[in-house]
């Protein structure tokens, strides 16, 4: 069994994944509900979960700053939030997970799959990145947490020059040649950073336009670091007009 919390001050909303955690994750045993983070904060004490199902918006404070509050955690958050693009943003970058109300039951099982297979908290860096990034009111200042050999980095968008679909793995290419594989797909990546000038120009690649030195004669993006990135057919124009705009 998982022994969990659900932090939400909406009745209507904690029943409803109530409902859905007993029929697709029977597994999670909900130990006590909260409806605000001072209440919360008390729960997690004296449970020390597994897994806390928590909301961000809240009256009294949100689930942000319970966990600014807490500064360290020895659980894993799965969030829960309506539409906030700000909010989504920081708890993506920060490698972190949510679920949009209303909480779908496939996308419920999924999340809980990850969870099991993180096998608890976040690392204290992977925790420290997400504090920083929810600090930040500017968007362009957020920084992605990306793990390689071990270790855990905090990457700006601006640092990568492209990034490679491989299953549902992404290839981050950095322009200082280091590589980057992510759990996440390339379908995510176009959305995260779409705002920070990056281009889907394949199927299977973004590029960041930053780091573009233009067309080469066979119609692939050449990059400042000599690299050439395959442009399709379908796609051809509108990169172009994304290059000259």
């Amino acid at each position: 069994m998982i022994p969990a919390l659900l932090i939400d001050d909406e009745a209507q909303a904690r029943a409803h994944l109530r409902a859905r955690l007993a029929e697709v994750a029977p597994e999670v045993q909900l130990r006590d509900e909260a409806t605000n983070i001072t209440d919360g904060a008390a729960l997690i004490a004296a449970h020390r979960p597994q897994l806390v199902l928590l909301d961000v918006e809240m009256p009294g404070g949100d689930g942000f700053e319970l966990l600014r509050r807490l500064g360290r955690w020895d659980f894993d958050v799965i969030f829960t939030t309506a539409h906030q693009h700000y909010a989504i943003q920081a708890i993506r970058f920060s490698a972190l997970d949510y679920l949009l109300k209303p909480v779908q039951a496939d996308e419920l099982r999924a999340a809980i799959d990850r969870h099991m297979e993180r096998k608890g908290a976040a690392p204290a860096e992977v925790q420290q990145g997400f504090l920083a990034n929810i600090a930040q009111r500017d968007e362009q200042a957020l920084r992605l947490t990306l793990t390689h050999a071990g270790r855990t980095h905090a990457v700006a968008p601006e640092q990568i020059a492209w990034c490679q679909a491989a299953d549902n793995y992404t290839h981050l290419h950095l322009a200082d040649d280091r590589r980057f594989v992510s759990a996440r797909t390339l379908k995510d990546y176009d959305e995260m950073l779409a705002p920070f000038g990056f281009i889907r120009v394949h199927k299977s690649a973004l590029v960041n336009r930053r780091h573009v030195d233009g067309l080469d004669a066979e119609g692939r993006v050449r990059l400042r670091n000599g690299v050439r990135v395959e442009v399709s057919r379908r796609r051809l124009e509108d990169v172009e007009r994304e290059l000259r705009s």
